[in-house]
């Protein structure tokens, strides 16, 4: 629902042989993506633009989504697709409307719904903090000793670009006239002069999980002995290269950073 594992996650994750071993895939999303294109179902889902609805972002706010447009083809809103399944597995769903949805949370909920404005509330934290909070964030993010060695002296990150995010963004094409993929390594220009580089310049670029020949661009942003590139693009397949640590509490995959080698073709 609304994900793209098969284009998102390294190789090393095995998604593929995973995804076919399934006796049923069933895939919701705007576009047929990587994923959707080895389901057996795929539910064609509104995009924001086509519905109404609200959601809530990282400060806790619930912010309205107002429709702009018709649903294109057979799309529909989320809610409605879920809806039309829950009833047919013999749920009896009575949504009509996002608004129906919104009327629970809100019983649920009270003063979920602020709309927007910040709630008033006093911190009182000595009782959530007792219970051994501090202890626990202590040791899972704890600092943990780097392991690059002269064999792989670059920090490989792989993030976002102010014009884009995750994989959704690249089905815009406004978006990615001006941000389009140049399918190249972004390097700070101290690194590239010491490697006797010059821009567009050919590199292998080696991890732990494999090489690729890459061409390389000068970037102030990025810092001295570390190469970035976009993680909203597969071609070349830069994320191939990164070694996967899930996290033992959330089971969320980690896959952003990795130790490599830059060298001249």
């Amino acid at each position: 629902l609304g994900e793209n594992p098969l284009a998102t996650l390294p190789a090393s994750m095995e998604v593929r042989a995973g995804l076919e071993r399934l006796e049923l895939l069933a895939v919701q999303d705007p576009f047929l993506t990587d994923t959707a294109k080895l389901a057996h179902f795929v539910l064609p889902a509104c995009t924001y633009a086509e519905k109404d609805g609200t959601f809530t972002n990282f400060e806790g706010r619930v912010l309205r989504v107002r429709q702009a447009m018709d649903p294109r083809g057979e799309s529909l809103p989320d809610w409605h697709i879920m809806t039309a399944l829950a009833n047919a597995m013999g749920c009896q769903w009575d949504y009509q409307s996002a608004n129906d949805i919104q009327s629970e949370i809100m019983k649920l909920l009270p003063g979920y719904y602020n709309l927007g404005q910040p709630r008033k509330t006093a911190a009182t934290l000595d009782t959530y903090l007792s219970k051994g909070y501090a202890t626990k964030v202590g040791e899972r993010y704890q600092s943990t000793p780097e392991i690059h060695t002269p064999t792989r002296p670059f920090a490989l990150l792989m993030g976002q670009l102010l014009m884009h995010s995750g994989k959704l963004s690249v089905q815009a094409p406004g978006l990615i006239t001006i941000a389009p993929n140049t399918a190249k390594l972004r390097m700070n220009t101290r690194d590239l002069e010491h490697l006797g580089l010059h821009e567009s310049a050919k590199v292998r670029l080696t991890s732990d999980r494999g090489s690729l020949q890459i061409a390389v661009q000068a970037d102030q942003s990025v810092a001295p002995g570390t190469c970035f590139f976009p993680e909203h693009f597969n071609e070349p397949p830069v994320k191939d290269l990164m070694t996967v640590t899930v996290d033992p509490t959330t089971g969320v995959p980690s896959f952003k950073q990795m130790w490599v080698n830059v060298e001249p073709v």
